[in-house]
């Protein structure tokens, strides 16, 4: 067992993990433009930060997350945050087309490399 890999992943909060995979999406031409707050629908504002996105995402216990792509424009992709379990499984669900969920895993291995195991 690598300690340095599993104190690394340990040391992984549901709110920095989400923080490092908005970052990655971002890094990969996906913008988070939209947040639902369990009862309706608001803007990211464009000046918000991963870590404030992160911190809206967390007022409620089942957010979601549309992202916009830059690259080809146009494509569209939702992510569920559930709160409260593992920082792995906060992503619980996502949009598997237009090359979102394969966004999505390559920003999570950037967190996690053995994803979707934990450490």
């Amino acid at each position: 067992m690598n300690n340095s890999s599993t104190s690394t992943a340990q040391s992984v909060t549901e709110h920095s993990g989400l923080v490092a995979v908005l970052t990655d999406l971002q890094r990969q031409g996906w913008r988070a433009s939209e947040l639902w707050d369990g009862e309706a629908w608001g803007p990211i504002h464009a000046s918000w930060s991963a870590d404030e996105i992160a911190k809206h995402a967390a007022e409620t216990d089942l957010a979601k997350l549309r992202f916009l792509s830059e690259s080809p424009a146009g494509h569209e992709g939702v992510m569920l945050l559930v709160w409260g379990n593992s920082p792995i499984e906060l992503i619980a669900d996502i949009t598997m087309a237009n090359g979102f969920s394969e966004a999505v895993e390559l920003a999570q291995r950037s967190v996690w490399p053995n994803y979707p195991e934990e450490e």
